[in-house]
């Protein structure tokens, strides 16, 4: 392991990852890291912004945040378009909300774009010399879909399908289907961690017997049981419920896991996203993960149900998932504190139970070097 006082070597820390030595503390703590972050990582991949849903007709649109540039997402006559929404005038935000519109015109001054983001109307610009409309139309943000989901990316390198890889595939196997899902509310919250921190807490379940008693009593966690697979652009942890919850022994679950997905998954997408599915009936959140700082992570919770769920079994579902949470969220505010310190400036990481954490941090030292 080197030595924490000497410059870093890009190549060197990328070796001592592999072999377990943890990123340093203060790319946990450095507002610099954070804006780094913003432009090398958040601004360069896929982000989930919303539901296809929400833009099933011609005009629909809804607006979302992508490493703090607005978008507005539209449907017009040959599809599903992205645009920064900002305007090109005095940049004020086009549009806000969701809706339906035949135009998208922005309230500062009325500069008015068609659903094609082209320029259609500026007030007083025919008596500005040399004023070309084709000139200014929205700037373009590349948006696709993964079934019920949709994403955007500010600067599509790959496509959207490229960084999904066989993820689709692998859900498939728990017993659920995407397209069956129905919405069923969503939540926004804030947390006292670095969002990488918040990842990696969720990379690994070698802390789940220790720190998630009701979790562990549904889902098996013993070693031999838990899977933990690294992709090119994934992770996966995929696990069988717990016998003893099926039969009714031992710990009560904290509800009933017969249904039809018979397999636990826990799925992380670089580099924001995480996807939980509980064995039981057709269930499935989303996690979005963004950091506000250095010591903050912001983002939002989405549940899905399947059509025929009961209200008292969602209720039982979103219940468990905010009790994890809850306890993740004392684990991660204290490895904050301690990354904040400083000392130690480097951790040690288990390379057979967390190499999915070192597999991401690999990611970010890729992405930011």
């Amino acid at each position: 392991m080197s030595d924490p006082d000497r410059p870093l070597d890009h190549g060197a820390l990328a070796a001592e990852i592999e072999r377990g030595a943890s990123l340093p503390a203060s790319w946990y703590t450095d507002a610099a890291v954070v804006a780094r972050e913003r432009d090398r990582i958040f601004r360069r991949t896929w982000q989930y912004v919303g539901r296809g849903e929400q833009v099933t007709l011609v005009g629909d649109y809804f607006t979302a945040a992508v490493a703090d540039v607005p978008i507005v997402v539209v449907r017009n006559e040959d599809g599903l378009r992205g645009f920064v929404n900002v305007c090109r005038h005095r940049r004020h935000e086009v549009v806000s909300g969701s809706g339906n519109r035949k135009v998208l015109q922005c309230p500062y001054h009325a500069w008015t774009y068609g659903l094609d983001g082209c320029l259609r109307a500026a007030p007083r610009s025919d008596h500005e010399p040399g004023f070309d409309r084709a000139s200014l139309p929205l700037l373009p943000v590349s948006v696709d879909t993964w079934g019920p989901f949709v994403f955007a990316n500010l600067e599509a390198g790959t496509s959207l399908s490229r960084a999904l890889g066989e993820l689709p595939v692998i859900i498939g196997r728990s017993g659920l289907r995407l397209d069956d899902l129905r919405f069923s509310g969503r939540e926004e919250w804030t947390a006292g961690a670095n969002w990488k921190v918040m990842i990696e807490n969720f990379l690994e379940c070698y802390h789940c017997p220790v720190q998630h008693p009701g979790f562990s009593a549904v889902v098996d966690v013993a070693e031999e049981s838990y899977g933990l697979h690294a992709h090119e652009w994934f992770s996966s942890q995929v696990a069988p419920v717990r016998a003893s919850a099926l039969e009714g022994r031992g710990r009560k679950a904290a509800y009933d896991v017969h249904g039809a997905v018979t397999q636990a998954q826990y799925h992380y997408l670089w580099p924001s996203l995480t996807i939980s599915i509980n064995p039981g009936h057709p269930n499935l959140s989303l996690d979005v993960w963004m950091p506000e700082g250095p010591d903050r992570t912001r983002g939002f919770s989405e549940h899905y149900f399947g059509p025929d769920v009961p209200e008292h079994a969602r209720r039982d579902i979103i219940e468990f998932n905010r009790q994890v949470g809850r306890e993740d969220d004392a684990l991660t505010d204290s490895v904050q504190r301690g990354l904040r310190a400083g000392v130690p400036a480097r951790g040690r990481l288990l390379t057979a139970s967390e190499h999915l954490v070192i597999h991401f941090q690999k990611l970010v030292l890729s992405a930011l070097g």
